[in-house]
């Protein structure tokens, strides 16, 4: 049970980190009704401020080895607390805001990317990473809720003070993380190593998976709250729809834990960005809040149900944790794209060219860990008739 207990307050360390993201929709909304900015404004701070953190996990996934995970995630959560703060008093469409949320984006990547870590260097990683994703669907469907409901009356400068809150409560857990490097001496003596192995074709195939599968979700997910209010929904249908969209991820996470590897991983992600697509077909269909309700449900479904799989799979390729890293840099490129290639198609509120967009690279990203796992398979077997 104490492993349990453990990998909660991990998954809470990191799914406080992924509130940015996590509550994006949301967050567009508030910084355009009360923050001062654009739509494509809200969609280019997303941008940039994801594309900071996908620097600092590179560099993390060539000294993984060498990091202390629980006192660098303290360091970093304590000043995502201080910048989110900062944040508050700041809002709008200027220089400093920006430098502002790309400072965060650097700290709460860097917590990130120690939690992902921290799950494969445990038995059972696979557990933990469903129980991670679910808390990461829980949270996100009652902020997605909360958020369009009370953000009259919080407005952007209480929800970065919530956020800085966050931040700190996680800096809390922060015992619950290993305390140690996980001594790998020629990794430490030799980051190249490190590197080459990551740009090995099955390596590389899976990171690259991850990124364009979070970039597709990013890119639907950035502005699925402003189409509901283009159709003409009202802030509680929006809201209640993307809280059940959330919810029913919550099994989908969980699946995982259920299912372990009885279907490997390329079956199980087919199934899952398949309900993607099809939740895509379903916004693009028609201004309905019937379609909007199922559609939403189908992408919080397959985000939720794919996450686990997709780490596992780079927890199987390496579990001292520098795919994980690596993978984590991709995905944070995709969230940086995601947001600024939604701003870049929707010209004039086109929401139907930015969920064709998405359907493209979901196709893509299955595609890249169908290579990724045929791979791995091949040099499986020439090891053992060798």
């Amino acid at each position: 049970m104490r492993l349990y207990s453990r990998f909660f307050a991990i998954a809470t360390i990191g799914t406080i980190a992924l509130l940015p993201l996590l509550l994006l929709p949301a967050m567009v909304g508030v910084l355009v009704d009360d923050g001062g900015l654009t739509e494509t404004q809200a969609g280019w701070l997303s941008a940039v401020g994801a594309l900071g953190g996908a620097g600092v996990s590179f560099m993390m996934a060539l000294r993984m080895h060498c990091i202390q995970p629980r006192r660098l995630a303290a360091i970093m959560l304590l000043l995502a607390t201080g910048l989110d703060g900062i944040s508050a008093f700041i809002v709008g469409p200027d220089a400093a805001f920006y430098g502002v949320r790309i400072l965060s984006g650097l700290a709460t990547t860097a917590a990130y990317v120690i939690v992902i870590a921290a799950f494969a260097r445990f038995e059972q990683y696979e557990r933990g990473y469903g129980m991670f994703v679910t808390l990461q669907f829980l949270v996100s469907g009652i902020g997605l809720y909360l958020l369009p409901v009370f953000s009259s009356n919080m407005g952007a400068k209480g929800m970065y003070l919530i956020l800085a809150a966050c931040n700190a409560g996680a800096f809390a857990l922060t015992a619950a993380l290993p305390s140690t490097a996980s001594a790998k001496p020629q990794a430490a003596e030799n980051p190249m190593s490190e590197l080459r192995f990551l740009l090995s074709l099955a390596t590389l195939a899976a990171i690259l998976g991850f990124g364009i599968f979070e970039m597709a979700n990013n890119v639907q997910f950035t502005y699925v709250e402003r189409y509901g209010v283009s159709i003409g929904l009202v802030g509680e249908e929006i809201g209640f729809s993307l809280l059940i969209g959330s919810l029913v991820g919550i099994p989908g996470a969980f699946a995982i834990v259920l299912l372990g590897d009885r279907f490997g991983t390329v079956v199980p992600l087919g199934f899952g960005i398949g309900m993607g697509v099809l939740g895509l077909v379903f916004l693009s269909l028609g201004p309905s809040y019937s379609g909007y309700f199922i559609g939403s449900c189908c992408l919080g479904f397959s985000w939720a149900f794919c996450l686990p799989f997709i780490q596992s799979l780079l927890a199987g390729l390496d579990r001292e944790g520098s795919v994980l890293a690596a993978g984590s840099t991709a995905s944070m490129l995709g969230a940086a794209i995601g947001p600024g290639l939604a701003a870049a198609v929707l010209g004039e509120g086109n929401y139907r060219a930015v969920f064709a967009v998405a359907i493209f690279l979901f196709v893509l990203s299955f595609a890249a860990f169908l290579v990724s796992r045929t791979r791995a398979s091949a040099a499986a077997k020439t090891m053992v008739t060798t």
